[in-house]
């Protein structure tokens, strides 16, 4: 009984996607989920897991270490979040933007003819 009931949704969520408007909603859909991951969630984690060290102390710690250690503490203590989709001149957006573009044209055509 379960797998006859998975079978149907399965078909339906096909059918569905084979539809016009389906794959263009879970586009949509998948593009803000990525968008939201990668300049939302990843920052804040960033900004959460950082050390929170007061600065005076950083410094003090950095006067009896070694230059090379120096750089690579300051590099951590500094680090900011690359965004991982604007890696590439951003074609990633450039593509979805493509595509939504496209089918959102295609749409408005179609309705007006």
């Amino acid at each position: 009984m379960q797998y006859l009931m998975v079978n149907i949704v399965m078909k339906k969520f096909f059918i569905w996607m084979s539809d016009d408007h389906g794959w263009k909603s879970v586009l949509a859909v998948v593009y803000a989920i990525i968008c939201i991951y990668d300049f939302i969630i990843v920052p804040v984690w960033f900004g959460l897991v950082r050390s929170q060290i007061p600065i005076f102390d950083f410094v003090q710690m950095l006067k009896d270490t070694d230059p090379a250690v120096q750089i690579r503490l300051i590099e951590a203590y500094t680090f900011q979040h690359d965004p991982f989709t604007l890696k590439g001149g951003g074609l990633f957006h450039l593509a979805f933007g493509a595509l939504l573009t496209g089918s959102a044209l295609v749409a408005k055509k179609n309705s007006e003819i």
